[in-house]
């Protein structure tokens, strides 16, 4: 491929940079790339922001602006907490659960028992 400013035969490295090693201009496809990463970005953002309300914007993962640049280390820390936010979730509503599943019957029966045995009484 050529580069398109300066007409200079580009190898495969010379298209992983960002810059022609030429002419220094900005490589349309790197370019390009930095366009979709500040779209992305900002969707990620609004999508984020908007299923976690009060969110710290800092805490909003965002992907690199160079080409084929991986996601941003961020983004694991802000899946596991939310992960570990989900999990809390959880064991909040398995422990009502258990509350009202298991203990509540109990309580009830042993009302129940001691209603019987003192009508039993005082019937007797």
């Amino acid at each position: 491929m050529n580069c398109e400013h300066c007409g200079a035969n580009l190898s495969l490295d010379d298209m992983t940079r960002p810059n022609c090693p030429y002419c220094q201009n900005v490589l349309k496809h790197h370019a390009r790339a930095a366009e979709h990463a500040v779209l992305v970005n900002k969707m990620m953002d609004d999508r984020i922001r908007g299923m976690y309300p009060g969110i710290d914007p800092k805490n909003v993962p965002q992907i690199g602006y160079q080409f084929g640049a991986p996601m941003d280390p961020s983004f694991g820390r802000f899946q596991a907490a939310q992960t570990q936010k989900a999990m809390q979730g959880a064991a909040k509503t398995a422990a009502w659960i258990t509350i009202v599943a298991f203990i509540v019957p109990v309580l009830l029966v042993i009302a129940l028992g001691v209603g019987v045995a003192l009508w039993l009484f005082v019937a007797v």
